[in-house]
């Protein structure tokens, strides 16, 4: 399976300086894919406009036709696809959207082929190609035209069983890979272990030892918090008990989020296939994201701690 075409395609539909998300909708009503939910929302904050948007891909089995398949939600997360005027072209930052656009068209397009998975999935992502930049260390990073907490509360859908959260994870010093990486699971405020069907999918995908992204507290506290975060790639677990992993796109070397020239096709294609894979295996009910019975041991133990972390929210 490839998904480079996928990738290539949204690549080239987000490089538009006039793309917005009613654009996105339009493009995919025109592969004809029936069944395929797109919504679209615009929304406007301090810093200008972005859209929300919102493509569901019914399963034989999931919650859309009354079954219970399990539902992965997919979510692109940046600040913006670019920072015009400022700088010309798509930044680094858009590595969230382009992965998360290229599964919902990948997923799709097998379902119109008559390969259709088991559960919905659900992707959520928006569009800004005018986004600020804001100044951050070690390189500055994309900032977004709309509130982060106004953005996670839309981007994380409640029929969400388990979510992959995907982001431009480039400008920091502690990830050093050309590629993705994964991050361990997080579930309601605890860092659990990093899932081993998770691993064995990246290895399959890859044909490389897995690369892990050592998150830390400080990195799934709420951006209102004014600590280090690595960057937003863990912040969604903030609004959903469901388990959340992050899936990001690494370099070797640090890249700022408001780079152009930076869109690593084969990064994001390995991110894409991978993505897609745990999809087949998640909504089939061959892979975990957690453990629920040491899940269970650690609630009973050592009790909740999900408000204690979300403080500071809105």
């Amino acid at each position: 399976m490839s998904t480079l075409r996928h990738v290539l395609e949204v690549i080239d539909l987000l490089e538009d300086p006039r793309v917005d998300g009613f654009r996105v909708a339009s493009w995919f009503k025109s592969k004809g894919f029936s069944d395929v939910e797109v919504v679209v929302d615009k929304l406007e904050g301090s810093g200008g406009r972005t859209d929300f948007v919102k493509i569901v891909v019914p399963g034989s089995r999931g919650k859309r036709v009354g079954g219970s398949a399990p539902t992965l939600g997919v979510i692109g997360r940046l600040g913006g696809i670019g920072a015009r005027p400022s700088l010309i072209g798509m930044v680094s930052d858009a590595d969230g959207a382009i992965v998360a656009l290229a599964v919902a068209y990948k997923i799709a397009e097998m379902r119109a082929r008559g390969e259709v998975l088991p559960g919905d999935v659900i992707i959520t992502t928006h569009v800004c190609p005018n986004a600020p930049i804001k100044s951050y260390k070690p390189v500055p990073m994309m900032d977004s035209p709309v509130g982060i907490f106004e953005l996670l509360r839309r981007e994380v859908d409640p029929e969400m069983d388990a979510i992959l959260s995907v982001d431009a994870t480039k400008a920091n010093l502690v990830v050093k890979h050309s590629g993705f990486a994964i991050t361990p699971t997080v579930k309601e405020g605890w860092i659990l272990k990093v899932s081993p069907d998770l691993i064995n999918i990246y290895i399959r995908v890859t044909g490389e030892p897995p690369v892990i992204v050592p998150i830390t507290m400080q990195d799934i506290l709420p951006f209102s918090t004014t600590v280090y975060h690595i960057n937003s790639i863990m912040q969604p677990w903030i609004y959903t008990d469901a388990p959340v992993v992050g899936v990001a796109i690494t370099t070797r070397m640090v890249v700022p989020g408001s780079a152009t020239g930076a869109t690593n096709i084969w990064s994001l294609e390995q991110a894409t296939r991978f993505i897609v894979e745990v999809a087949k295996d998640y909504t089939t009910g061959k892979a975990r994201f957690y453990d629920e019975e040491e899940f269970k041991e650690i609630i009973r133990i050592h009790g909740s701690i999900k408000d204690i972390l979300r403080r500071g929210t809105s």
